[in-house]
């Protein structure tokens, strides 16, 4: 085992950790859906918890970066990675309900936890950032292209008016358009492993 494979072993619990709960929550979901208690599905829900899971995944192939820069594994770097597996994890934990007895529409339980899930989403959003310098300082960001600067600035928008406004329309245009957007960026960007 290398050292980056080292330093990924716990990072990869924390992600894989994050993906079981969204793919749990979806399963919860389905089961609440076929025999139990109505529960109404939520366009901006929806659309934010597919978001965290291509970002999720998408961490996971883009951190593959680091085996080829064979950076110095610092205690910094390495708690700065998991730091963002941290956030990805926690932007999952804030979408799904952990007792779906109590969730009746789930764009409303998202709007109920906005402030939670748009400070988080912008953090998260503010470590991927630092995490791309780290992959190869500005000139590396502007390699990657005008979709990763869209994708950060629609993240931005969403987060700014996600946290002012109660308005649903709202949360559904910003989580429709950082969610396709993020597939745009996603296939544009980096549609290989490698470099």
């Amino acid at each position: 085992m290398d050292r980056f494979e080292y330093v990924m072993v716990l990072i990869s619990i924390i992600v894989g950790l994050g993906i079981a709960h969204i793919l749990f929550g979806v399963g919860r979901l389905i089961d609440r859906r076929a025999g139990g208690p109505k529960i109404e599905l939520g366009v901006a829900h929806g659309f934010w918890l597919g978001y965290v899971f291509l970002w999720t995944v998408q961490f996971w192939w883009w951190e593959f970066r680091f085996s080829e820069l064979d950076p110095e594994w610092t205690l910094g770097l390495y708690l700065f990675l998991i730091s963002y597996a941290v956030a990805l994890f926690l932007l999952a934990v804030i979408l799904v309900p952990h007792s779906w007895d109590s969730v009746d529409n789930l764009d409303s339980f998202l709007v109920q936890r906005r402030v939670w899930f748009y400070w988080a989403l912008a953090g998260g959003t503010c470590i991927d950032v630092n995490d791309a310098l780290l992959k190869g300082g500005i000139s590396y960001i502007g390699d990657l292209g005008a979709s990763m600067w869209i994708l950060w600035l629609l993240t931005a928008i969403a987060c700014v008016v996600g946290l002012r406004s109660e308005r649903l329309r709202y949360h559904q245009i910003g989580a429709a358009s950082v969610f396709f957007w993020q597939l745009v960026q996603a296939f544009d960007d980096l549609p290989t492993l490698g470099f």
